[in-house]
């Protein structure tokens, strides 16, 4: 499959994510013959935006895992910032964190901004909260983003 008709595909699944509209853009990337991880990191933002991590982090482990603990090194860095923004959405702190450092190397818009909203998170939780979260439990207090999941870029 040529270059250009992937990227024409991703502008349009873009748009279509852009429009608040990622069922379109997962029924669209679902119809097309094309296979490719960049079409595989769009459904799962996609999967992401639809409110379905758990999804998501399938994907991104068919994508990323290498051995069942490594992240895979060649792995473009927006497919492990995104594995890492499922991670959190699905309540896996560790994992996200893990993920995250997987990435302290490289660079991505989306990285400042993530650890933005979990600091912002983090301090917004009560002394009991916070208590859980130093135990391993994830506290009941919703973790707001600021911004849509998954990138595909």
């Amino acid at each position: 499959m040529r270059t250009s008709d992937i990227d024409m595909l991703l502008n349009r699944v873009d748009q279509l994510l852009q429009a608040n509209a990622p069922d379109q853009a997962l029924k669209l990337i679902s119809n097309s013959k094309i296979k490719t991880p960049w079409l595989k990191n769009a459904t799962a933002v996609c999967q992401l935006r639809l409110g379905n991590p758990q999804v998501a982090i399938e994907i991104y482990r068919s994508l990323l895992v290498n051995g069942g603990i490594f992240l895979r090194a060649d792995a473009p860095v927006v497919f492990k910032v995104n594995f890492a923004v499922a991670l959190l959405l699905d309540k896996n702190l560790p994992g996200f964190y893990n993920a995250l450092f997987d990435v302290k190397e490289e660079e991505h818009p989306s990285i400042p901004k993530l650890k933005a909203a979990v600091k912002n998170w983090r301090q917004q939780l009560t002394l009991w909260q916070k208590l859980q979260l130093i135990c391993g439990n994830h506290p009941h207090a919703p973790l707001e983003l600021g911004f849509a999941p998954g990138d595909l870029r």
